[in-house]
């Protein structure tokens, strides 16, 4: 499917299917746009890279969302997250598979998003849903929806 979708317009309708499978009706539910892939029609693909989490309970959120992201950190391209001690070895390579080059917590919203240079890496974006997702939990957040607001 990575293939796939950095060269045909059906990219978004892919990532789209593929990201609602990550919910949990009734628990913590993935909207179809969130990390969503947009272009095509002959513009530029790009993929947004922020992932949005309305909740009842915005403080265990954004304290989510903050253990979150040295992890998202360690995700790479092909949608594995390793250890930092793995990472670190991969970083000193001298052509690493991509990750993200930073992320940041925005506790106003509460929102995560990563700088991947708008690379399309789906199964990058399959791991970091599971990421936020396993940070809401151990947070103690039962409820939630994670989305992506549009930037185009």
């Amino acid at each position: 499917m990575a293939e796939a979708c950095l060269y045909g317009d059906e990219a978004a309708s892919w990532m789209r299917r593929a990201v609602v499978t990550e919910s949990e009706p009734g628990g913590i539910t993935v909207g179809p746009e969130a990390l969503g892939i947009l272009g095509g029609n002959g513009d530029a693909l790009v993929q947004n890279w922020e992932i949005v989490v309305e909740s009842d309970e915005p403080a265990r959120a954004v304290a989510a969302l903050t253990a979150a992201e040295p992890r998202l950190m360690r995700v790479f391209e092909d949608g594995r997250e390793l250890s930092p001690e793995e990472a670190e070895d991969l970083w000193d390579e001298a052509f690493p598979p991509y990750s993200p080059n930073y992320a940041a917590v925005d506790a106003t919203v509460p929102r995560i998003w990563m700088d991947c240079k708008d690379g399309i890496y789906p199964h990058m974006a399959r791991t970091a849903l599971r990421i936020v997702t396993d940070e809401l939990r151990k947070a103690g957040v039962r409820q939630a929806h994670l989305f992506s607001r549009s930037y185009r």
